[in-house]
């Protein structure tokens, strides 16, 4: 892996640390989400419904926010959603009814969105003006192989926290998962703290005045949509991550019943904890390979995104054959740690293509897309789970994954290259 110097090095662990923070608190409720809300007296069919809201929050203001941060500065927008997330973890901690729950969840459904991107965008845009000849590749892989580490270390966290409520719970009145949501809380108060201290915003990134700011919105979000539809290189990479959104989405939302069905009792957490941990573990160690992959890829990024998408679609129809839970826990893992190497490069590609003043509300825009992806994929693949088998849906899942890397088969054919010079100017 490129090695990477002074300021540049600073720039990276910077955004590392940061992303791992955020990646952590997110690991914090991650096993344990639905419990907590059932816990607070939801019927399943009622706690789908209040993440729904969630989803669609985060759809509706993906564009927004994004534009917000190219406008009034990235940083800025960053530390509005932290604000915003603490806000919606103590409504959802004193929440007590489907109305109080959707209420928190949309709230938390904004701060997803408009944290979406922005400290992204930062790092692209900075590492690139302080390594103007740096390998942003090689920088997103190293950053990448703590992220998911994060994550996994947050949800071992999370699941172990319930377990300890005998501990805690005769000195704190609180029920079995708040605990969760008061760690949350804690935790973002310090990612605020860390982030006002170490982030720095050079020129071209700090806030326009706020009448100068929302005067250059809605160039921004025309801007954008010019870039997302006329540039053949973005909707390609656009539809391809929709499509990834549909199959994760069936990943996601069918693993836990699926582990279930495989041991046969609903006693499973800390199955589940060590599943979902192992799952963040595999991921980075996916971005831990993914230099050493391009590199043997002669850094043809569209090929190397190509072969291991279409080797996730594989393993992801294996998996659903699979009736123990080495042989489930072998093909869950390896699909994300396949993920882990193709991230980085499809990164890399997609921000080559995006002029800078607007770089954060493209990288909304690509999350909108895997949002809407994975929307869809909630309800079609849920769909076919209910009605057939999860064995059938993720069928269904992993051809859609498949079919979706070709996409950068196409790239590779019309000689996509590895790393563009960036656009600097807003057509």
């Amino acid at each position: 892996m490129a090695a990477v110097y002074g300021d540049g090095k600073k720039v990276l662990s910077t955004y590392a640390i940061n992303q791992t923070v955020h990646s952590f608190i997110i690991g914090l409720t991650f096993p344990i989400l639905v419990l907590l809300l059932m816990d607070k007296g939801l019927g399943i069919a009622e706690a789908g419904v209040a993440m729904a809201a969630y989803s669609a929050t985060t759809i509706l203001m993906e564009l927004p926010s994004g534009s917000l941060a190219d406008t009034l500065g990235r940083k800025n927008i960053y530390l509005l959603s932290l604000a915003i997330q603490a806000v919606g973890g103590l409504a959802l901690l004193f929440s007590f009814d489907l109305i109080t729950v959707m209420a928190a969840t949309v709230t938390l459904g904004a701060a997803r969105a408009f944290s979406s991107g922005s400290i992204d965008a930062w790092f692209i845009d900075e590492f690139r003006r302080v390594e103007p000849n740096g390998n942003i590749q090689h920088a997103l892989a190293r950053a990448g192989i703590f992220i998911p580490l994060g994550l996994g270390v947050g949800s071992l966290v999370g699941g172990a926290v319930p377990s300890l409520s005998g501990v805690w719970g005769s000195i704190i009145p609180l029920t079995t998962y708040s605990m969760n949501i008061v760690l949350m809380e804690a935790m973002v108060a310090v990612q605020f703290i860390m982030t006002v201290s170490m982030v720095r915003e050079g020129p071209g990134q700090r806030a326009d005045a706020l009448g100068s700011g929302m005067g250059r919105l809605q160039q921004v979000i025309a801007t954008s949509f010019h870039h997302g539809f006329r540039n053949r290189t973005v909707l390609m990479l656009l539809v391809a991550t929709l499509m990834f959104g549909i199959s994760l989405s069936g990943l996601e939302l069918l693993w836990q019943p699926r582990v279930q069905s495989i041991l046969g009792t609903a006693e499973l957490s800390w199955v589940l904890g060590i599943l979902a941990a192992g799952y963040f573990f595999s991921a980075s160690a996916g971005y831990m390979l993914s230099s050493r992959v391009c590199g043997l890829f002669r850094d043809r990024y569209p090929l190397v995104v190509f072969t291991f998408r279409l080797l996730a679609g594989g393993f992801l129809l294996l998996l659903a054959f699979q009736d123990t839970i080495l042989g489930f826990a072998l093909f869950y893992f390896l699909i994300l740690m396949t993920e882990g190497v193709a991230d980085p490069p499809d990164a890399t590609m997609y921000n080559a293509e995006l002029p800078g003043p607007v770089r954060s509300t493209m990288l909304s825009f690509k999350s909108l897309a895997l949002q809407i992806g994975a929307m869809i994929g909630s309800l079609a693949i849920g769909f076919l789970a209910g009605a057939y088998s999860i064995g059938m849906a993720w069928t269904v899942a992993a051809a859609v994954l498949a079919v979706s890397s070709i996409s950068y088969l196409i790239l590779a054919a019309r000689g996509a290259p590895a790393s563009a010079p960036e656009v600097t100017e807003a057509a």
